[in-house]
């Protein structure tokens, strides 16, 4: 498919495209999210998923490459059953384009290229401003913020980047987490009934009996089976997770995903992925969170959820707090069902991203 317009035209990109889609990141994203740049991170994304090849959309001028744009396909469970969707990403167009329609132009064509593999909807995670008001432009629709939450590890560490006196951080950090303690620390904490942590370095048949059971626990969320665990957090090629899993009794309950990053322009473990069957496993999985920062001496730890969630009010009450991030989770609908717009029927975290 080909659509010319003015002197630059919009087409299918293939893998034969990698080496100048990746030129233009560099030099539209300079110094962000750096191992992007990497073959072998492009190649895990868009040829290697567990629901087949991504859909690359790319704008030439003559032999250049001055716009890109793609949909990585991804399965949903809705209400329980499976529906086809993507994550939009990578919109991109070199600065000496901007302006000029390039931008409304792939949005238009990734959503009728969508709709043409069957996909029902297409979801994506922007934080700047002139994204999001680009992509409401082309009709697609805010569904749910998504703040990102952080749990104070190291008060010392954090004030510090503000002081840079370590004495006087020391001294001010104490006071700092003498009165977050009052506030949070005298709640008691729930059980954990009997929840037992465990560290696992590779996601067994036992992940595949968890999902049948999790994936009627909120109507609307990615499928995170067996297959699409081992594609996202052991195969990917740049990038390393600290896995955890909660059993009861010999049952999986839960699990968590754990990634040390810069975040915030703090030393931070975030929280990728997080599942549990109940608010007991929730809690000690986030408790196991809390230790793993404290042994790896990380100053935060975060985590972004759907404002309004059973996560992000139970995460709140254990002590985490906002900070001034937010995403702002929009979708593009193919489809009329109305509950795919009710904000309160998502589940999504960074997992369900190719941020972290």
């Amino acid at each position: 498919m080909m659509d010319e317009m003015r002197h630059w035209i919009v087409r299918d990109g293939n893998k034969t495209d990698m080496e100048r889609i990746l030129s233009l990141r560099g030099v539209v994203f300079r110094e962000e999210e750096k191992d992007k740049i990497d073959p072998r991170f492009w190649r895990w994304e868009f040829l290697e998923g567990p629901n087949g090849p991504g859909l690359i959309y790319i704008v030439e001028d003559g032999s250049k490459i001055v716009g890109h744009f793609a949909d990585i396909p991804r399965l949903f469970s809705v209400q329980g059953g499976p529906i086809l969707g993507t994550l939009s990403l990578d919109l991109m167009v070199h600065p000496d384009y901007w302006r000029k329609g390039i931008f409304a132009a792939m949005g238009r064509y990734g959503a009728l290229r969508v709709k043409q593999d069957n996909g029902l909807f297409m979801t994506a995670f922007p934080i700047r401003l002139e994204t999001i008001l680009g992509l409401r432009k082309i009709g697609w629709k805010d569904v749910v913020k998504l703040p990102v939450l952080v749990y104070p590890i190291r008060f010392h560490g954090i004030l510090n980047r503000y002081f840079h006196f370590p004495p006087l951080s020391l001294l001010a950090g104490g006071i700092a987490r003498f009165f977050y303690l009052l506030f949070f620390g005298w709640k008691k904490r729930k059980e954990t009934n009997g929840v037992e942590i465990e560290k696992v370095d590779e996601f067994d048949d036992q992940f595949d009996q968890f999902w049948q059971k999790a994936l009627l626990l909120y109507p609307i969320m990615g499928v995170r089976n067996r297959n699409y665990l081992i594609w996202r957090y052991l195969r990917h090629p740049t990038r390393t997770y600290t896995i955890y899993r909660a059993k009861q009794s010999g049952e999986m309950k839960g699990y968590i995903v754990l990634r040390k990053v810069e975040l915030l322009n703090f030393n931070s473990t975030v929280i990728v992925d997080l599942l549990a069957l109940d608010e007991a496993t929730l809690r000690a999985l986030v408790g196991k969170g809390v230790q793993h920062s404290q042994r790896k001496g990380t100053d935060l730890l975060a985590f972004m959820v759907p404002q309004g969630h059973p996560y992000d009010r139970i995460l709140r009450k254990r002590g985490f707090l906002p900070s001034p991030k937010t995403f702002q989770f929009m979708v593009y609908f193919h489809s009329k069902r109305e509950m795919l717009n009710s904000p309160e029927k998502w589940y999504v975290n960074w997992g369900d991203t190719d941020v972290i």
